[in-house]
């Protein structure tokens, strides 16, 4: 079919040059032909695309498959079928026996895999600065040093309503609105999981070690999912990345006056912005994973106790936290020390007339409207990078994957998160997933789990993170196999090159590390 079309193409490009037909006759005719063309080069959605790659790391060439394309799912005990995409890798020459494979997707609900794959993880990445400046567009891909393709197989995953996933209805791909059935917390978690299940078959990779990357409301599905595969679906799993997760949205969303620890959670960050910004005020000749830490243990203890004592006796805390946060001692009494990170980052550059980013900290750009006492609709941090991502990602599917598809890239669907059933999996108006991820631990002491955070992350703080961590309670000999790393960068840390690197570091050892741990069983007399 592709030869034929090729030859439709240059017949009609010859037939322009000679001139043998009138000028409408020749557009009109040169039109239907590049509709057939696009028509007979376009990629079904049920269909699968495999291309062969290598780029060279160090000297060293990395060849590998690429296969992109999708998968029909269907939720049990339901009519509700969808068509989620997906890019899978695999490197050539290793046996799937010992080779991990790793599933990775991404959060909102709503976000699409792109960013961790062009952003991190994917053999090609965006080309940004070292500080993850974004450069003069149009944006490129450049081969990516740190890929984890290195060490395991990978397989991107976009959940329905993301990417080019999409809920099928009669037979044939429907509206966004269709996509409901697989909206929510419960049935969210029953796709991903049947799509690795098929996936897993089809692939004949039941035998290869198994693992998890997600990033944001994705670290709470791959903290649900630890539990619910080896559970529900069979699937035994080595590992899980937990990439600036939220694991307890109480710790993150609750702006309840009497509810304190959101207060808390979030001012180790407000602090390493405020040093980084050049608008901390506390202690002298300190880095930045002191002034961090000074903050954590402020926050736990002074912090805290003075939000909850309450009255005149906490005056002194807030004169330190405005110290520690770079504020304005009369905005922090103004809020009785209970700073949110959209006054944060609204207040904390405001002489300047720049507001920081949520999403990082570390990003600064005019307030584009200085008069309002909101925060912008639009973070500088994060909106400024979804059209290279989009770009660049449509590009490299259709031109290095041969992916040919007319579907929008949902790269960002707030469709999704709009509909987004909370309630079904009766965890609450705010809902965690650190009792299952203790359970997951617990249950299989050989599981190995990394949760990684950017220190200027004012969506996801870090030290919510870290306070799950110290509750979980687990035993002596399972903690080696639980890490947290916090680096210099933002919710997307790796769009630094300093933080991308540390980051493949610590993934790296924690595939090629042993676990620790064991179940005791019975012994058998002989």
């Amino acid at each position: 079919m592709r030869q034929e079309t090729s030859r439709l193409r240059r017949c009609i490009v010859a037939a322009l040059a000679l001139g043998v037909c009138g000028t409408q006759v020749l557009v009109q005719t040169a039109a239907a032909a590049e509709a057939v063309v696009a028509a007979a080069e376009a990629t079904p959605l049920d269909a699968a695309v495999q291309t062969r790659h290598a780029i060279a790391i160090d000297g060293v060439q990395l060849a590998y498959t690429a296969t992109a394309g999708t998968m029909r799912v269907r939720l049990d005990k339901t009519d509700a079928e969808a068509n989620v995409f997906y890019v899978g890798y695999r490197k050539d020459g290793e046996d799937v026996a010992t080779r991990p494979i790793t599933f990775v997707f991404n959060g909102g609900p709503g976000s699409s895999a792109a960013w961790l794959h062009v952003g991190a993880l994917g053999p090609r990445r965006l080309l940004l600065g070292d500080e993850g400046a974004i450069l003069e567009p149009p944006a490129r891909l450049v081969d990516n040093a740190q890929t984890w393709l290195r060490f395991t197989d990978l397989v991107f995953v976009d959940p329905v309503g993301t990417g080019f996933s999409r809920a099928i209805t009669t037979g044939e791909a429907g509206s966004k609105a269709d996509g409901r059935p697989f909206w929510g917390i419960k049935s969210d978690l029953r796709s991903l999981a049947e799509f690795i299940r098929l996936y897993l078959t089809r692939n004949d990779r039941w035998s290869s070690p198994k693992y998890l990357a997600g990033e944001s409301y994705g670290g709470f599905r791959a903290a649900a999912l630890v539990e619910v595969l080896p559970a529900q679906a069979g699937i035994e799993l080595n590992g899980a990345i937990l990439i600036s997760p939220v694991i307890e949205y109480t710790l993150n969303l609750g702006s309840d006056y009497l509810n304190l620890m959101p207060w808390v959670t979030f001012v180790p960050s407000y602090a390493a912005t405020a040093f980084y910004q050049g608008r901390y005020r506390g202690a002298g000749n300190m880095n930045l994973k002191q002034v961090a830490e000074q903050a954590e243990a402020f926050s736990r203890t002074e912090l805290l106790l003075a939000l909850a004592s309450g009255g005149s006796s906490k005056s002194e805390v807030l004169v330190r936290l405005a110290a520690m946060t770079g504020l304005d001692i009369d905005e922090v009494q103004r809020h009785r020390g209970r700073i949110s990170a959209e006054v944060f980052a609204k207040h904390l550059l405001k002489d300047r007339g720049r507001v920081v980013g949520i999403y990082d900290g570390s990003v600064s750009a005019p307030d584009p409207d200085p008069f309002s006492a909101a925060y912008p609709t639009r973070d500088p941090s994060v909106d400024t990078l979804v059209a290279p991502v989009v770009s660049s990602f449509n590009a490299y599917v259709r031109d290095e994957l041969d992916y040919k598809i007319d579907l929008r890239y949902e790269l960002m669907n707030p469709d999704v998160l709009r509909s987004w059933n909370w309630a079904e999996a009766g965890l609450g108006e705010l809902p965690g997933m650190g009792t299952r991820l203790r359970s997951a631990l617990s249950l299989n002491p050989k599981l190995k789990v990394l949760i990684a955070h950017g220190y200027f992350d004012l969506a996801t703080p870090y030290f919510a993170s870290k306070y799950v961590v110290e509750r979980l309670e687990l035993e002596e000999e399972i903690f080696p196999n639980l890490q947290l790393s916090v680096y210099s960068g933002g919710h997307m840390f790796y769009t630094r090159s300093d933080a991308r690197e540390a980051f493949y570091d610590d993934a790296k050892a924690l595939y090629e590390t042993p676990s620790k741990g064991g179940t005791d069983r019975p012994g058998k007399a002989r």
